[in-house]
Order: C-alpha cells, then sequence, then structure tokens
C-alpha cells in the first residue's frame, strides 16, 4: 500500500523556533523577522479580548485567529510559507503548521501534535463524503504512526462572518476514532469549496489536550 507522507518539514518548524528564540534576545535587530517577531509578540501578550478589526490590520503581515478550548483569540503571525504548508507562530514559543488549512504539527500547548501522517485515502476532497486514515505521533505519550480512522462528510453551505465580510463556505465535520487509546472526537471545516481555502476551523490535537479553534483573519497572499 502506497503511503502519501504529510509530515511538516521538519527545517520549517525548527527554522521559525530558532528565529523565535533569536529575536527574543536580540536588541538591535533588523529586517522582516524581526519586525514580524514584534508584531507576534505584541499581538499575544496583549490580547484580553477578541481580536478587532483595527488590530488585525494594524499587522502587515498574514495572521490566524486562535482560541485554546474556547478562551479568549489570540494571533499567530506567518513566519514561513513553504508550497501551501505554512508556520504561523507568536514569540510567547506558540507554534502551528498548517497544511492546506489543516492542523499537522502544534509546539508550545504542552501536549502537542507531532506529526500527521496520510495512510490511506485522501482527507483533501471537501465536498464528497469519504473515508481515510491518518497516522499521528504524539511523543508524550510514547506513541508514533497512531492509526486514525476518519469519516469526512460535508454538511452543507454555513457561511463565515470575519470582520463584517461574508465568505461563502461549507461546513464539514470530520469524525475520528484512535482505538488504542479510546480516542473519538469530530473536526469542524468552513471551507471554501471552489479554492479549498478553510477560513475557520475546531480541530482536536491531541487525546489529553487542547481543542483549538482557528480562523484566518488576514490571508498569505498564496491559495490554499
Amino acid at each position: 500500500m502506497s503511503k502519501t507522507s504529510w509530515r511538516p518539514r521538519s527545517p520549517l518548524l525548527l527554522a521559525g523556533a530558532a528565529a523565535l528564540g533569536m529575536a527574543g534576545c536580540s536588541s538591535d535587530g533588523g529586517g522582516d523577522w524581526i519586525a514580524m517577531l514584534k508584531a507576534a509578540r505584541e499581538a499575544w501578550d496583549s490580547r484580553d479580548a477578541p481580536v478587532a478589526i483595527d488590530q488585525a490590520a494594524a499587522i502587515p503581515y498574514a495572521t490566524l485567529g486562535v482560541r485554546i478550548d474556547g478562551g479568549r483569540e489570540q494571533m499567530l503571525v506567518l513566519a514561513m510559507d513553504n508550497s501551501g504548508e505554512r508556520l504561523w507562530a507568536a514569540a510567547a514559543h506558540i507554534a502551528i503548521t498548517t497544511r492546506l488549512g489543516r492542523i499537522v504539527h502544534t509546539a508550545g500547548f504542552g501536549l502537542d501534535l507531532g506529526a500527521f501522517n496520510v495512510a490511506e485515502g485522501s482527507p483533501l476532497n471537501w465536498t464528497i463524503p469519504h473515508k481515510y486514515i491518518w497516522n499521528a505521533d504524539f511523543a508524550d505519550l510514547g506513541l508514533y504512526a497512531l492509526p486514525v480512522h476518519c469519516e469526512m462528510t460535508p454538511v452543507g453551505k454555513d457561511p463565515v462572518e470575519i470582520f463584517g465580510k461574508t465568505f461563502d463556505t461549507i461546513r464539514v465535520d470530520e469524525t475520528c476514532s484512535a482505538e488504542k487509546l479510546d480516542w473519538r472526537f469530530t473536526n469542524s471545516y468552513w471551507v471554501n469549496p471552489d479554492t479549498g481555502r478553510v477560513w475557520r476551523a475546531i480541530e482536536h490535537i491531541h487525546p489529553d489536550g487542547s481543542t483549538l479553534e482557528i480562523r484566518l483573519l488576514r490571508p498569505p497572499l498564496s491559495a490554499g
């Protein structure tokens, strides 16, 4: 059986983490990295309410809103974009890697998703009900290539509103189970069926960890 790897490229996450560390101890750095990380630090540390349009607009980079277990919304800034694999980071040492709108790696949440590898089928056909299997890595549990069986079901039209603008999306529910851990959960995605861009998602990243709600505040220039 052929296997399609969706494992995030480790240099992407490592480069972002290294840059976060360097920016944290730099007093006179220049260039886009320092400016981006300064924006990320301010965006995360000053948050005490849902992100407002003027706050998102003040950051001249693509940004992602994230709620942890339904808490207050914080902002992550796009640090790297490598062929649709995107690293979103904050100077609070929080990072999320997404691949075409799906979370495939996290760092800094305490209990993290180490990898997402497609074992069978494809999770990217948003408009047709289908089943597939993916493998997850959870280093803290000593589990690698844990099989997770999922079924994706388009629910129907469900527009998303962000800062007063409405985006035409369908909601897709993804019902999953990992029998070895008796772990069952449902992820939901709000996706443009024509472009495949995911504007909002609610995803579970760990059997004992957080549920993340993400939404695109300022989308990247690249598609997807």
